[in-house]
């Protein structure tokens, strides 16, 4: 009987020591694991929480696939979570902004960018992650956990632009066109599958316009070159740096407009298999390169 009551009692203790931890554990701070569903797929995501004062600090891993994001200034107010992280990119920072619902130990909302006047959203399935718990993504227990989540890559190769491609560009006036335009190109892979033929059929404000292209590209350097011809007539030859999966770098060298001279950059940046943006800053009679304008280019149709 004594032996029972020395059983019943420990018992009790456990119970009690377990309450008091849960009561003094914060209802947010700790790691998160689950899902985050976008237009590019679905992945794994991993928040972890740490409270300072009334705010929230930590990292967010998924909603870019190379980059976990950290975030300073998250709140918790009753079930309600707000707050915001920074994207860095080749077109200068993009906020995201998140808000979730907090019930007993799942997390679940949405995070909002805006891109180009494009709004992309993240929809968020989580659950708070067991202590000493397998990571979300490792392959068994007992590992660490990856601090970011490996990124789809595309392989580097003219099969990529196949098909057609609806884009909206979004800038500034100047020598090269207006300030706005959309449409849609279409890449060809020519019989031998050494080159591509682009064609462009847009509009702007001031009517329709057509452009072209011829795209090459080397395996063994990894160069991407395009010969283009423009709405306003000029014809650029420019080569594309595609050693990074993720971004090509061009360099076109200086020409001129009705007796101006102008440089471009431009930079692709690769998002996935049916998204890719184009960023273009350019330099007018030798000036600072300053952001012409940028587009974000979708997949339309796959090449039959």
């Amino acid at each position: 009987m004594r032996r029972l009551l020395i059983i019943f009692s420990a018992i009790l203790v456990a119970q009690s020591v377990m309450m008091v931890a849960l009561a003094q554990r914060d209802k947010l701070e700790g790691r998160w694991e689950g899902k985050v569903m976008s237009f590019q797929g679905e992945r794994q995501a991993v928040v972890n929480f740490k409270k300072t004062g009334e705010t929230y600090s930590g990292t967010i891993e998924g909603v870019r696939p190379d980059q976990p994001l950290e975030f300073k200034d998250f709140k918790l107010e009753g079930d309600k979570v707000t707050g915001q992280s920074v994207i860095q990119s080749p077109q200068g920072d993009i906020p995201v902004t998140y808000n979730f619902t907090l019930e007993g130990e799942t997390l679940k909302g949405g995070g909002e960018l805006e891109f180009s006047g494009n709004k992309i959203n993240f929809t968020f399935d989580l659950k708070r992650a067991a202590a000493g718990g397998t990571p979300a993504g490792a392959p068994g227990g007992g590992q660490r956990a990856r601090t970011g989540v490996p990124q789809p890559q595309q392989k580097q190769g003219l099969e990529y632009f196949v098909g057609t491609w609806g884009f909206k560009w979004t800038g500034r006036e100047s020598a090269l066109g207006p300030s706005l335009r959309e449409g849609t190109i279409t890449f060809t892979l020519s019989s031998d599958g050494k080159s591509l033929q682009g064609a462009t059929t847009g509009k702007t404000d001031t009517g329709n316009y057509r452009e072209s292209a011829t795209v090459t590209f080397d395996e063994a350097t990894k160069m991407l070159t395009f010969r283009e011809r423009l709405m306003s007539g000029v014809e650029l030859v420019s080569q594309g740096d595609w050693r990074s999966p993720i971004s090509i770098r061009f360099t076109i060298p200086q020409f001129k407009v009705k007796g101006q001279s102008l440089q471009l950059r431009r930079t692709i940046s690769v998002v996935a298999a049916h998204s890719f943006t184009v960023t273009e800053e350019l330099s007018e009679d030798g000036g600072p390169f300053v952001r012409l304008g940028n587009a974000v280019f979708s997949k339309v149709e796959s090449a039959k």
